[in-house]
């Protein structure tokens, strides 16, 4: 059985809480540690994170770590108000940033989230 991802709002919070965090030097090497161990994804299908669910300074976070790891989608134009990932690569990072947060940070569904990632269900 597969965990459900989270909606796109909740997302949203959690970049947000990892950008407070962090702070904008602190997420970006994570995001660069967690993206650069991802693995190519078995099928090529998209997500687009843009400024209706993530400030601005995120999507700059999100798209230079792209361009450090070369995880760029081919036959994408960049736009600035969103960035688009590999939907793998999208969960991959989200389940990242819940373990990296304070467990006190997060809501009660994302610390349900964060066990099931620690515990690998």
């Amino acid at each position: 059985m597969t965990r459900a991802r989270l909606d796109m709002v909740q997302e949203g919070q959690l970049w947000e809480m990892a950008l407070e965090h962090l702070g904008s030097d602190g997420l970006l090497q994570a995001v660069i540690e967690m993206w650069s161990r991802a693995a190519p994804p078995p099928r090529p299908l998209v997500e687009h994170l843009s400024i209706n669910q993530v400030s601005q300074d995120v999507l700059s976070i999100l798209k230079i770590a792209q361009q450090r790891v070369g995880a760029i989608v081919p036959g994408r134009t960049p736009d600035f108000g969103t960035v688009t990932l590999y939907a793998r690569h999208a969960s991959d990072l989200v389940d990242g940033l819940i373990t990296l947060l304070p467990k006190a940070q997060l809501s009660r569904a994302l610390r349900g989230s964060c066990i099931e990632i620690e515990l690998g269900i």
